[in-house]
């Protein structure tokens, strides 16, 4: 078992207590930038950042704020799409340019990506949560993309056996039954982008240390190591405590947990590799080129042949969150 796994054993034994007047840390651009880390790279920034874990980072990624406006590119567009969580109301644009991409949101900015330099460039706006939260989707996918590895629409947890991704679309209950795990002492990876590493062995690099909770679905109380960053009409921010996030370092994949509704209780069967790759492809995230959608392909193939992939289907209630979990621990131990 390694240091991660351990950590994982230690707090589902003992959670650690709340700290009511925690501050998050942040990351300021000094000789410690090196240590903090998200998607496998060593995140290098002079602008406050909340959700970076502490080591295990690799190549340097370098984010910078712009200083002035940014003007929109005159070239089309390769995709545009509503952004999740926010009504429709709020859209993403990504645009394809010689020296890398342009990733603007109708409401903060525009992103400047870089993936060969590993250079992100964030607007300069008030809304500091909402830009990192954007920060470590579409432009940290780019870049580590551009590394080989591959991206897919996924919360992860790390349970004794390593890393399971928990597959699904929006609102359809990945965040939620992440925290039913955090709750029970096991570590969130991800929340929302699984960063996953084919070679030299299949792996997880975790990612930021948020979770975005519905508030439907949010009881009013932080769960012991978590704080809660801040309240939007559509979204509760949560960030995970310091000495719960555990480094940034790799996790071995032990499983891909597809994750569905069902009335009658919860089973586990195992998926098909030819279902899992279909289900994977409309998770994953790709450029529209013939090239790109290849690549995806070949990647989301060895993905799935490589992992074992399982349809869970349980009943969308917070009551049955606790089984689900053991569900899942108990099938995926192996």
């Amino acid at each position: 078992m390694g240091p991660t796994s351990s950590l994982a054993a230690t707090n589902r034994m003992r959670m650690t207590s709340t700290r009511t007047e925690w501050l998050p840390r942040l990351v300021d651009g000094d000789a410690s930038v090196g240590a903090a880390a998200s998607f496998g790279f060593r995140v290098r920034c002079g602008a406050p950042l909340r959700f970076l874990r502490s080591g295990g980072g690799g190549e340097p990624l370098d984010v910078v704020v712009a200083s002035e406006p940014a003007q929109r590119p005159a070239t089309a567009p390769c995709a545009d799409w509503p952004l999740a969580g926010l009504g429709g109301k709020v859209r993403g644009t990504l645009y394809q340019l010689n020296q890398g991409f342009e990733f603007w949101t109708t409401d903060i900015g525009a992103y400047r990506i870089d993936p060969e330099a590993g250079r992100i460039e964030m607007p300069a706006c008030d809304d500091h949560l909402a830009r990192e939260q954007r920060l470590w989707t579409t432009p940290a996918a780019l870049c580590f993309m551009h590394r080989g590895d591959v991206p897919l629409h996924a919360a992860a947890v790390e349970t004794d056996a390593g890393a399971v991704l928990l597959a699904a679309p929006h609102h359809r209950g990945k965040t939620t039954l992440a925290l039913a795990f955090h709750r029970l002492g096991f570590r969130v990876l991800s929340e929302d982008l699984a960063c996953c590493r084919l070679d030299p062995e299949l792996t997880l690099l975790p990612g930021p240390a948020l979770l975005r909770i519905r508030p439907d679905v949010y009881d009013g109380s932080p769960p012991q190591g978590t704080h809660i960053v801040a309240t939007r009409p559509s979204r509760v921010y949560i960030a995970v405590d310091a000495d719960r996030r555990g480094s940034g370092a790799p996790v071995p994949i032990t499983a891909i947990v597809f994750l569905r509704e069902s009335a009658s209780g919860i089973a586990m069967e195992r998926a098909p590799v030819a279902t899992a790759i279909r289900d994977l492809w409309t998770l994953g995230f790709h450029l529209p080129t013939q090239a790109a959608r290849a690549r995806s392909f070949t990647q989301l193939t060895q993905l799935a042949d490589a992992v074992p992939t399982w349809n869970l289907y349980r009943p969308a209630e917070l009551g049955a969150l606790a089984e689900t979990v053991a569900r899942v621990v108990e099938v995926c131990r192996g």
